[in-house]
């Protein structure tokens, strides 16, 4: 079961805007609606995805099923000139299962997606299992976008 990694930036979402700009602080008209399209965009597919998988998200090891809005929130997707960024990783999958960090959720998975964001919040990371329903249903609903080759953490 090889895993891969994919990446998604936020330029898919806003077509015409310099998505390197994208500070959570910045109250910019222009930086506010292309947040908001994130966010929105976001939502939605981790709703569809969950839905469709029958999936809970979870941190790496917190056994507390998570919102969809704890993932689709301004600090997880957007740098801060002035708080930074925090770089963080939820596990999406049907049930519980602990992991130290990311490498361990990559040698031990069996399903699910990770998702992980970018540390100069211009995009967000999906791993998978290659050719597995998740890797298909991802291609699938963001066949639009760019989506990138990214390479699998490591330690």
């Amino acid at each position: 079961m090889k895993k891969i990694g994919i990446g998604i930036d936020y330029s898919n979402i806003c077509k015409n805007y310099n998505t390197a700009y994208l500070d959570r602080d910045n109250t910019d008209p222009e930086t506010k609606r292309c947040m908001k399209q994130v966010l929105a965009w976001s939502h939605t597919f981790l709703t569809d995805f969950v839905a469709t998988f029958g999936y809970n998200i979870y941190h790496l090891s917190s056994d507390e099923p998570l919102r969809i809005e704890d993932v689709s929130a301004k600090r997880f997707h957007f740098y801060s000139l002035e708080k930074d960024i925090t770089l963080q990783n939820f596990v999406i999958q049907k049930s519980f299962a602990p992991y130290a960090n990311a490498v361990a959720w990559v040698e031990a998975s069996e399903n699910g997606i990770m998702i992980s964001n970018d540390e100069d919040g211009e995009g967000v990371y999906l791993y998978c299992t290659e050719s597995s329903d998740e890797h298909q249903w991802i291609v699938e609903n963001l066949k639009a976008f760019t989506l990138d080759e990214v390479e699998l953490p490591s330690s």
